[in-house]
């Protein structure tokens, strides 16, 4: 994304909820990872960050080629692929032959 602030490595200050992830990470047999849950808790909130008309510009940017399928697929998860099913159903109706439903009830 040109001419943002974001660099590879998102980085916020996080008090108590690094001081639980560390407790966690002590306590919890094999350890936690951090990052992963991070990473995770990331995704989530981006999604949830999304109304409708959101989803619908993120879904036109990604169709136009403006974003990749990974960035799309992180704001949008499996909605991404029920977005394509929608569309290729709805250009395949856009196809029919439509004329047998023109005709009136008495068959003219």
């Amino acid at each position: 994304m040109s001419g943002s602030s974001y660099d590879k490595t998102i980085q916020f200050r996080a008090g108590a909820e690094k001081e639980a992830a560390e407790l966690l990470d002590e306590i919890h047999i094999g350890g936690v990872n951090v990052s992963e849950l991070a990473r995770v808790g990331l995704v989530e909130m981006l999604r949830q960050s999304l109304d409708e008309q959101d989803k619908i510009a993120v879904y036109e940017r990604y169709s136009r080629g403006e974003i990749g399928e990974d960035v799309a697929r992180v704001l949008l998860g499996e909605k991404l692929d029920r977005m394509e099913e929608e569309k290729a159903s709805f250009e395949a109706a856009m196809e029919r032959d439509t004329s047998e439903f023109l005709t009136g009830s008495d068959g003219e």
